[in-house]
């Protein structure tokens, strides 16, 4: 019932209640460029400044997603300014995008940490940290991995990742949670199939006669990124084969009755072996749910202490 709340959503926050808010674009290196798009979202709080906080969706989202709008009231009200990204393809970005994205494709977090420093350099006077949503999460970790201390987030905050997509994706085509595979599934043929998509005759038949996620990633995505099957793809991709590499704080939130991610993932992770990760790790949530007896997102609540620990830090302990 978590998982399924979030749909019903009704954040304030939205371009339209938002006069100030910023759309940015930001071209690729393709010929012509793929623009890559996101929304910046001041806070309208007096207090100090603190870092801008960069929020990735998950598969089937976008920038404006139910659950990324109320991430964001969030950090506003605290005092932080949010920019909301689109993934390529998603969102804005689907309508200025001919190539696609992937859940370990870090080149995109690259641009734009890069267009942020470049052309935004007063957003990110303070630096910035990204907290991201489910396959989201996946990328983020997959980022902070790989650039370890240089990394351009001072702090990551991972919500519901599937960190091991093999044992997701084949999770999600057993008993009840095929239903969370059909919805998944149709979100992803949905981008995956918009008339402006760079896919040839042949790639967009195999999309639409695919008939699981799993399917999907066996048949289109990993020969579209040149991989032996879906094994092979999710083996390259996962988050859980790198997180030891992290090296700047990172507080993985995840909920035992998570339909879509299965705990065990979670329980079989060093979490003492890298002193850079905090796990926080619950009874219930959901996937991205984590309403508490009041009806608040206590996730979002959890994610603003976090940061809050290390706001001004050159120590960035935690007790």
């Amino acid at each position: 019932m978590q998982t399924v709340s979030i749909k019903f959503l009704r954040p304030e926050l939205s371009l339209e209640t938002r006069p100030d808010a910023e759309l940015i674009s930001i071209p690729d290196d393709h010929t012509p460029p793929d623009e890559l798009s996101g929304i910046y979202f001041p806070t309208q709080s007096a207090a100090e400044p603190k870092p801008l906080v960069v929020l990735l969706h998950g598969m089937g989202g976008n920038a404006l997603s139910g659950y990324m709008r109320s991430a964001a009231e969030a950090f506003n009200r605290e005092g932080y300014d949010a920019l909301l990204w689109n993934h390529r393809g998603a969102g804005r970005s689907g309508r200025s995008c001919r190539h696609l994205h992937h859940p370990g494709y870090t080149d995109d977090i690259h641009r734009l940490t890069d267009y942020l420093h470049e052309e935004q350099s007063a957003w990110v006077e303070q630096g910035m940290v990204c907290v991201a949503f489910s396959l989201g999460a996946n990328v983020l970790l997959k980022y902070l991995a790989e650039t370890r201390d240089k990394s351009a987030f001072s702090a990551g905050i991972s919500v519901s990742a599937p960190i091991d997509m093999n044992l997701t994706s084949n999770n999600l085509r057993t008993g009840q949670n095929r239903v969370f595979d059909r919805y998944l599934l149709a979100r992803q043929k949905e981008e995956l199939l918009r008339e402006n998509a760079e896919l040839t005759d042949t790639e967009r038949k195999v999309v639409a006669a695919c008939e699981s996620v799993w399917d999907l990633d066996d048949r289109f995505t990993a020969v579209r990124f040149e991989y032996a099957g879906a094994e092979d793809f999710y083996a390259d991709n996962s988050a859980i084969n790198s997180m030891d590499r992290i090296a700047v704080p990172t507080l993985c939130l995840h909920a035992d009755d998570d339909p879509v991610v299965d705990a065990d993932v979670f329980a079989g992770v060093n979490w003492t072996g890298n002193k850079s990760l905090y796990p926080a790790l619950s009874e219930s949530g959901g996937h991205s749910g984590f309403f508490d007896s009041t009806g608040k997102r206590w996730h979002e609540q959890a994610a603003v202490a976090f940061l809050k620990r290390f706001d001004n830090a050159g120590d960035s302990s935690v007790d």
